[in-house]
């Protein structure tokens, strides 16, 4: 089994020396991290300011993460848990199982039609950010008067909220899962059904039944290409010398990929690109304006661009001022951020989740929208007049529409900001300048806002080469070949992974923005990017305990005579002990064991499995395959909020 963090933290927060560069100065951490969650929480809290006292370090199976934050001025102790689930104490379950149940290995294995596992612990991952998240929310409510002694967060709660867009989507009403993941797969048959036109010769295909990204060139070069509209992407296989219906067929599928996770394209299409050398490829979509970025590796981008990011920058744009006076709308238990007011101007999913998780924690945002609104209120499906995908990053949020391309529609914005605690965009770089919406320009106005910008790049030199999107930064980053698990070509994967944790890191930084201003750092501005959540995704646990854990390969999933499983195995000699369970003779070695292992689990169906499994120490849960199913799992039945879609509730709870 994975074992979780177990971290115990003692918190005394001495007397803040410069909340102005870090809000957390003066904390003292106490613990050890003995998994990816509690790392990443024991890491974000250390970059924030906290100094770290290491405890005893535990191996054994424990799952409850503890955080305790005694204030030096008698105030009681802030206690934040971590948990499986919200009202489940205690559970052997790991990264690969949560993935398994919440539905992520099966929007990850989209393109092969069958789950995969995400390659990195993503949940954990996600669940470490929002223990952050809760921690400096509980804080900022604190500060604001709300008598907070108690925070919870769970990795459900995480893994859920990571496919909240596409849980949405499968739940609405009338929908059909399988409308969605074979919706841009329809183009790609129909190009076959026509029999294969004449064209460049045959290359072998990147792997799946209908091969989507990435592509490879002639000279072996593995690339991701980009863009948002349909002009350049004709233009691009024209100038390969491509004009036909393929193109056409392509890109329905090319464009569909950020919602369906899926991208089967044409035959045709890659055997083109497989017969010319990259740097001709690359010429073409700098001529045609369609964006062509190299896969690099980890080892490559830190050789090219020295050290990664961290999550987010926090810096003060203004002279410490007092600590901020008692607020006219007091927070709640229930809603920590009651009485912040937030003004959001993004767009697809990192700056909407944002907005929305500083939503659920009782914030009210104002979202500014173009005329006529934001034309991803109409993708298909919707839930009465809006998009369930939409709505599942955007429900309870105001909105204000305005042309920001008129004076008029300037002003509107600078008038919410100017009224606001935060102001949130996503704008292109260069954008907020031209707006007059800049953070100085903001912040001299109004010197209690904190300014954020959730960018793809952040001050990488990438901008000027590259749009900054979740698919585009998975390969440059290096987190493609990171995922590939030993083969010899980069995997990237079709879910929205960049978007979502890097939304949830852009939360967390404003967060941390509040409570430098909150404790008397004045205006601040935090900055994240795309390029930063892959980063926190990608770092190393060096330092923690979380190397004698059992490969994740070993847990699955595997496919059984109906049905997948994914387990839960120990972090010593657990393919050893899944073996004994299912009677293979002892003497092979690892990838031998493998193979028997997989081909056992095939005699019988899943839910046998899980059961005689069970009798023999060994967790193993089922391999949701359909979000639908997700949804009415009984063990997410706090996490779930069901209506005309299923909708993910806040994932903290907050006790006085």
């Amino acid at each position: 089994m994975n074992v979780a963090s177990a971290v115990d933290l003692s918190v005394t927060p001495a007397r803040i020396r410069d909340p102005r560069a870090t809000p957390l100065a003066g904390v003292t951490v106490s613990g050890t991290a003995v998994g990816r969650a509690g790392a990443v929480a024991l890491h974000h809290l250390g970059l924030l300011g906290a100094r770290h006292r290491p405890g005893a370090r535990t191996m054994k199976h424990v799952t409850r993460e503890c955080f305790t934050l005694v204030p030096e001025d008698g105030l009681p102790p802030l206690l934040c848990e971590v948990l499986p689930f919200p009202d489940v104490p205690e559970s052997p379950l790991g990264e690969t199982a949560f993935q398994a149940m919440a539905g992520l290995m099966a929007v990850n294995g989209r393109p092969w039609h069958e789950p995969r596992r995400i390659p990195l612990d993503y949940v954990s991952t996600c669940t470490g950010v929002l223990a952050v998240q809760a921690v400096l929310a509980a804080m900022i409510g604190r500060v604001r008067g709300a008598p907070l002694q108690r925070v919870r967060t769970a990795h459900s709660s995480a893994a859920l909220l990571s496919v909240s867009q596409y849980l949405a989507a499968a739940t609405v009403a009338d929908a059909s899962e399988a409308d969605e993941a074979t919706q841009a797969a329809q183009a790609a048959q129909a190009a076959e059904s026509a029999g294969p036109p004449a064209g460049p010769p045959a290359h072998p295909d990147t792997g799946g039944t209908r091969p989507g990204p990435p592509f490879l060139s002639r000279d072996g070069v593995w690339f991701e290409l980009e863009t948002l509209d349909s002009a350049p992407w004709r233009e691009f296989w024209a100038a390969l010398g491509l004009r036909c219906r393929e193109v056409s067929l392509g890109w329905t599928s090319f464009v569909n990929r950020y919602a369906a996770a899926v991208a089967p394209l044409p035959p045709l299409l890659h055997r083109t690109l497989g017969s010319h050398d990259f740097t001709d490829i690359a010429v073409a979509g700098a001529r045609t304006g369609l964006s062509v970025c190299r896969m690099r590796t980890a080892a490559e981008r830190y050789e090219d661009d020295g050290p990664p990011p961290a999550p987010w920058s926090l810096r003060p744009l203004g002279t410490e001022r007092a600590p901020s006076d008692a607020p006219a709308v007091l927070p709640t238990a229930e809603q920590p951020l009651r009485g912040i007011t937030v003004v959001e101007a993004t767009r697809r999913i990192q700056g909407p989740l944002s907005g929305h998780v500083l939503q659920m924690l009782g914030a009210r945002v104002i979202r500014v929208e173009p005329p006529g609104g934001d034309p991803q209120r109409c993708a298909e499906p919707v839930v009465g007049d809006c998009s369930a995908r939409f709505l599942a990053l955007n429900e309870s949020k105001t909105v204000v529409e305005a042309d920001l391309k008129t004076a008029e529609g300037r002003s509107t914005v600078r008038d919410l900001a100017l009224k606001a605690d935060v102001f949130l965009h996503n704008w292109a770089p260069g954008k907020a300048e031209e707006f007059a919406l800049d953070a100085e320009t903001l912040c001299a106005a109004n010197p209690s806002l904190v300014y954020s910008h959730a960018s793809g790049w952040g001050s990488s030199s990438a901008p000027d080469l590259f749009p900054g999107t979740d698919f585009m930064v998975q390969a440059r980053s290096g987190l493609a070949w990171e995922m590939a698990e030993g083969a010899d070509r980069p995997r990237p994967t079709l879910m929205t992974v960049l978007d979502v944790l890097g939304g949830l890191v852009s939360a967390e930084g404003i967060l941390a923005g509040l409570l430098a201003r909150e404790l008397g750092g004045g205006p601040q501005r935090v900055d994240s990017s795309l390029l930063s959540a892959a980063s926190v995704l990608q770092r190393p646990t060096t330092g923690h305990a979380l190397s004698a854990r059992t490969d994740p390969g070993a847990e699955g999933p595997y496919r059984t005579a109906t049905g997948y499983i994914a387990l839960s195995l120990p972090a010593v000699d657990g393919l050893r002990l899944l073996g004994e369970a299912l009677d293979i003779p002892a003497g092979l070695t690892e990838p031998q064991l493998r193979r028997a292992v997989a081909a056992g689990l095939r005699t019988r169906p899943a839910r046998s499995w899980i059961e005689d499994l069970g009798r023999s120490g060994i967790k193993a849960v089922l391999v949701q395959e359909e979000l639908a199913a997700v949804a009415r799992e009984p063990a997410f039945r706090a996490d779930v909020r069901h209506g005309a879609c299923a909708l993910v509730a806040p994932p903290w709870s907050f006790l006085s």
